[in-house]
């Protein structure tokens, strides 16, 4: 644990020395940097007056006068909240980068303000450091003021493949206090109808800790399947966002779900109608070493999932699903990356012709082989509707190009491929190959893409183009 900075470190951390050039930039830049280095190292009433600067023009020589009070150094003590504040001390405590006894830092005190505010139950944060019990501690008077708790957002689209559909959602972001959001949402459209409960509880016990559990019901009517469903499933997972990018993320989880289901399947073709329950232990770790979540442009990302489930339908039988997600980011210069990702999935224990339509892997569309209609890749039943497999195989690879006064829009060409196989390894025979050229607009909240593509080997049926419009990159 730190200790007090000793007086000649003190004085170092002002960098302008004696026979240094009266340089007024220096010295105030200097001035900046020991104010700083002060709230870093534990002293937060530090008061570093405004530098005054004297001339002797005769003999070319200059007086620096600089009134420094550092006040003591000091560990963290008590947090305090206002009785309007949206949750206690307590809390707040949970969020803190800090515990007490740690020395007092203000990087971490900016980090909270940011933290607090990003909960989206603030509005605005004021954080005051006031004397301690003690002449060793600080306490910290935090005022917050709290945002509006309620959200409702609706959104109506039309998709090719898709559909019309129509959402809506409302939201109470401290339902069940502290942090604990409801969120309701509901789908109307020509191939799904569905509503989900959702209970979110953010920073349980640790900060960006989130505890979930959802209720959902859904009629979903894919060219794949049709499937009536009803389930409720938990997980418990550590959370990155844009605050503090995080190096590993996981979640654990749990799922019980019961479905009626049609697809057309097997040897004999005939359409059929099967009702599984389904309960799955979903898990998931990754590695995120790139520079940004929405615009990476330099380092890679791993990912890997695994779930064991139990099926009933007539019998019980058992399967493990797992996949392997990676992408990579290598930089040219301020203006040029080249982005690649490859996605490797299986299930293992049972025949494809067992596994729930639903359960099974799909390919195609804007966040896998574009150029394709959603989950249109791979075998097909004698209508012409994809089956789904077994197993999948992605690989893509795309051209940043930025442009413009500020490097706000870009332009990207893209190739990418993909297969599914009824087998529990990929299949290189069956692989289709999508190409085509992605437009971005970089806004203060990520890019926004517009990716436009075309199959190169299409099966019977696809479409010429897909168009696939959403925030942030392909990957």
């Amino acid at each position: 644990m730190a200790g007090p900075t000793p007086a000649s470190t003190l004085r170092g951390l002002f960098e302008v020395k004696a026979g240094d050039p009266a340089d007024t930039d220096a010295i105030l830049a200097a001035t900046d940097k020991l104010r700083l280095e002060l709230g870093e190292g534990g002293y937060p009433f530090a008061d570093v007056r405004d530098p005054v600067l004297t001339v002797d023009h005769q003999q070319r020589e200059g007086l620096l006068s600089l009134n420094v009070e550092t006040g003591s150094f000091r560990r963290f003590g008590e947090i305090k909240v206002n009785s309007a504040a949206p949750f206690d001390a307590r809390h707040v405590a949970i969020i803190a980068r800090f515990k007490p006894g740690e020395h007092y830092n203000q990087s971490d005190i900016t980090d909270l303000n940011r933290a607090l505010v990003a909960t989206g139950l603030v509005s605005q944060v004021t954080i005051t450091p006031e004397e301690g019990k003690d002449a060793e501690t600080v306490d910290l008077a935090i005022s917050m003021a709290a945002a509006p708790p309620r959200t409702i957002s609706g959104e109506i689209g039309y998709g090719t493949g898709e559909g019309a559909r129509i959402e809506a959602s409302w939201q109470h972001r401290n339902f069940f206090p502290p942090e604990g959001a409801l969120t309701v949402r509901g789908v109307l459209g020509t191939q799904e109808q569905s509503l989900t409960a959702t209970v979110r509880r953010n920073n349980l016990g640790r900060r960006d800790r989130v505890l979930n559990f959802e209720l959902s019901g859904a009629n979903v009517n894919q060219p794949a399947y049709q499937a009536l469903t009803a389930g409720i499933a938990a997980s418990y997972e550590r959370q990155t966002n844009i605050i503090f990018q995080k190096d590993w993320t996981w979640s654990l989880g749990t799922e019980l779900r019961i479905s009626d289901e049609r697809d057309l399947y097997g040897q004999t073709q005939i359409p059929r109608r099967r009702t599984y329950i389904i309960a799955a232990l979903p898990s998931g770790i990754t590695y995120d070493g790139s520079d940004d979540l929405l615009d990476p442009r330099e380092g890679f990302r791993v990912g890997a999932r695994i779930s064991p489930e139990l099926s009933l339908q007539n019998v019980v039988f058992s399967y493990v699903r797992a996949q392997l997600d990676a992408s990579g980011y290598l930089p040219f210069n301020d203006r040029v990356t080249l982005a690649g990702r490859f996605r490797l999935g299986t299930i293992v224990g049972a025949p494809a012709d067992r596994i729930a339509p639903t359960r099974r892997f799909y390919a195609g569309g804007g966040a896998s082989v574009r150029g394709y209609s959603y989950q249109a890749i791979g075998p097909r039943d004698l209508n012409n509707d994809p089956v789904g497999g077994r197993s999948i195989g992605e690989i893509s690879l795309e051209a940043r190009f930025r442009f413009g006064s500020l490097d706000q829009f870009g332009i990207v060409p893209f190739i990418d491929a993909g297969t599914i196989s009824p087998d529990p390894w990929p299949s290189t025979k069956e692989v289709r190959v999508g190409a085509g050229l992605g437009f971005r607009y970089y806004s203060n909240f990520g890019p926004i893409r517009i990716d436009v593509g075309t199959p190169i080997n299409p099966q019977a049926g696809d479409p010429r183009l897909g168009v696939y419009v959403s925030l942030g990159q392909a990957f």
